[in-house]
């Protein structure tokens, strides 16, 4: 399972430049056919929050057939990121999909944990559906986004439905990349599962710079491969479903769970 990440620049508030940058990665590295290609979080707008309304597509009209129509052309499966998303009324929502190589939509999911250091909850509502795996390539995944990370839990409800493979779309701050390093490869390590994290870097009008080091962890806790923290770079690594089943019979900790013993079940 070839997995591409495509690390960038975002252009905070500019949604038609932001496609065209995507759409030159995808023709400057033709990905292989079949592979699976992740966008980062709110790649469409970046953090331009107290204008994110006038950013928010509706129903996600627009940018589903924008890749759509570039999974299709590449013959590819895009876990496309995240956008600024409005369901209904006014709320606006921080929502990630993925599309596979025929066109088809696969899978939709809206940010549940709001950033506080970033003001998050100021502009936008959290998503009201737990996590859920979905099928790609004939096995099941499952994609978090960003801050939702730092909450092990919807991790092994993910591991526990045999998502082989998580996707993390994010805008990680470089303040704290070492969080971000860390809490992915354990992320691996506990679940026994592939880490996917996609992330964008450079510095936001409003301050913040973005920490890049997109990266791909194998169930292990071994890094197959990592970006930089400030280039637009592609990253990308051959993931074996087969290793999984290699490891947890090494180390069986789900074999070895006590769910009599843990207060929060």
């Amino acid at each position: 399972m070839k997995t591409v990440i495509f690390q960038f620049e975002v252009a905070e508030g500019n949604y038609e430049k932001n496609l065209e940058k995507v759409k030159r990665m995808f023709k400057e590295h033709e990905p292989e056919k079949g592979s699976i290609v992740v966008l980062p979080e709110m790649w469409s707008s970046g953090y331009d929050l107290s204008n994110i309304g006038d950013h928010a597509f509706h129903d996600l009209e627009g940018v589903k057939g924008e890749i759509e129509k570039l999974a299709v052309d590449y013959e590819v499966n895009i876990v496309a990121g995240s956008v600024p998303n409005i369901k209904s009324g006014d709320d606006v929502l921080n929502t990630a999909f993925v599309v596979d190589s025929s066109g088809e939509f696969l899978h939709e999911y809206s940010k549940i944990h709001l950033v506080p250091m970033l003001k998050e909850p100021e502009y936008l509502t959290g998503g009201d559906a737990s996590v859920e795996t979905f099928n790609l390539l004939g096995d099941k995944a499952g994609l978090v986004i960003c801050y939702d990370l730092r909450f092990p839990e919807l991790f092994r409800d993910l591991a526990l439905e045999d998502a082989k493979v998580i996707f993390v779309v994010a805008e990680w701050p470089a303040e704290r990349t070492e969080h971000w390093l860390t809490l992915l490869k354990a992320r691996a390590i506990e679940n026994q599962c592939y880490i996917v994290g996609s992330n964008t870097f450079g510095k936001q009008p409003n301050g913040t710079t973005f920490a890049g080091n997109s990266i791909i962890v194998n169930p292990f806790g071994e890094v197959l491969a990592q970006g930089a923290a400030d280039a637009e770079e592609v990253v990308e690594a051959d993931i074996d479903l087969e290793y999984i089943a290699e490891v947890r019979e090494d180390v069986p900790i789900f074999k070895s769970r006590r769910r009599d013993m843990y207060k929060f079940l």
